[in-house]
């Protein structure tokens, strides 16, 4: 296996110049999205320390209700306390390092299965069998490491920087926006998981292209949308696409626009790799997992306004199955893209300035977190 040199890191980071304006920028050379190390960086630097919407709220009502997981490498674990209190922590016993628990449910206090070390619902540690005559033990600082917590719209989010922000503090015009279309009054209906081969940077950019690849690539969500009404804006850690529903009818679908789509569609993206879709009734998240340099999974969660009946039902499993359409179509593109960027041809791209701003609007907010950690 052939080393990478000590400064190959810093020098594919710094190719990319976030200072030099979108007519005239190259975008981030291949080895953004394929190089382990670069990945490495982005795990320590970025993912690890940003929001990530790791389980719904009403999972995790109940004192001593629990999820747990592992989000790029780091596994977590989120529990409602005895004081009714969220706490989230790193999921690893401090014996060993095995996950403390797995899945979800409930529990008096939380057991690691391998050698019993229990923790108590805000984290410490409460029993440690078989220690007896050990030197210097500290129970403190053996207790589980925290996480910060937070919690927006049915999310409950977590971030290994325990100073960060809260989320609403992030998003304030998001906020508002959501916030107008009465977004709170959707119920959770269905969730479906979908493993891609690609970096989780290739599916980011192609939700950010500004509505450049809907009319090539998704026949029938182009039926539903009137493209000439496409616009992107650009705020602090997030973007917001919308566009207006298609007022003619079309031969590709066999139902009027606006009955999914509504008065129109939002398509909120929230720094690096969540991402919203919010239209008549409905609200679509994606959340897009990182699995390596080369694969990622995109978690998808679907709200409607109503959920109850037969025709909410019907209604419900259509629009599903329109997201697994454009989904298939997206997975094409992405893995296809990935295929291309581990070619010798290529290096880097140039952006379609008029449509691709959101992307070049997230390749300088990631590109301030990696020079950041490198200086550091």
């Amino acid at each position: 296996m052939t080393a990478v040199p000590a400064t190959f890191v810093a020098d594919e980071v710094r190719r990319f110049d976030p200072e030099v304006p979108i007519e005239r920028a190259w975008m981030p050379p291949a080895s953004w999205y394929t190089s382990p190390a670069l990945y490495d960086l982005e795990r320590r630097s970025v993912l690890h320390r940003t929001w990530q919407p790791v389980a719904r709220v009403a999972e995790l009502t109940e004192p001593g209700s629990y999820a747990s997981g592992c989000f790029a490498g780091e596994p977590w674990v989120v529990v409602r306390g005895d004081d009714g209190e969220l706490r989230a922590f790193h999921n690893t016993c401090r014996h060993k390092g095995r996950e403390v628990v797995q899945g979800a449910g409930r529990a008096q206090s939380l057991v690691c299965g391998y050698h019993a070390w229990e923790y108590d619902l805000r984290g410490k540690l409460r029993s440690a069998p078989k220690m007896a005559g050990i030197e210097e033990f500290d129970r403190d600082e053996m207790s589980l490491r925290p996480l910060a917590v937070d919690v927006w719209g049915p999310w409950v989010f977590v971030n290994g920087d325990v100073d960060a922000p809260p989320m609403k503090a992030r998003l304030p015009e998001l906020d508002e926006r959501l916030e107008a279309t009465n977004w709170n009054e959707l119920a959770w209906a269905e969730r479906t998981t979908w493993e891609i081969g690609c970096n989780w940077k290739v599916y980011v950019d192609n939700y950010l292209d500004g509505g450049y690849h809907i009319p090539h690539m998704h026949p029938t969500l182009d039926a539903q949308l009137d493209m000439s009404t496409y616009r992107t804006d650009l705020f602090a850690e997030s973007s917001i696409q919308t566009s207006d529903p298609s007022s003619a009818g079309d031969e590709r679908i066999d139902y009027a626009a606006g009955e999914r789509i509504g008065p129109g569609a939002i398509y909120a993206w929230i720094y690096p790799n969540f991402m919203l879709n919010r239209y008549g009734p409905c609200l679509d998240s994606n959340w897009v997992v990182p699995l390596g340099p080369n694969r990622c999974r995109v978690e998808y969660e679907f709200y409607f306004l109503e959920t109850d009946g037969p025709s909410a039902a019907e209604f419900i499993r259509r629009s599903i199955d329109q997201s697994a359409v454009t989904q298939r179509e997206d997975i094409s593109i992405c893995e296809s893209v990935q295929v291309g960027l581990n070619s010798s041809s290529y290096d880097r791209g140039r952006y379609a300035p008029r449509v691709e701003v959101g992307e070049h609007h997230f390749h300088r907010l990631l590109s301030a977190d990696l020079r950041r950690a490198l200086d550091s």
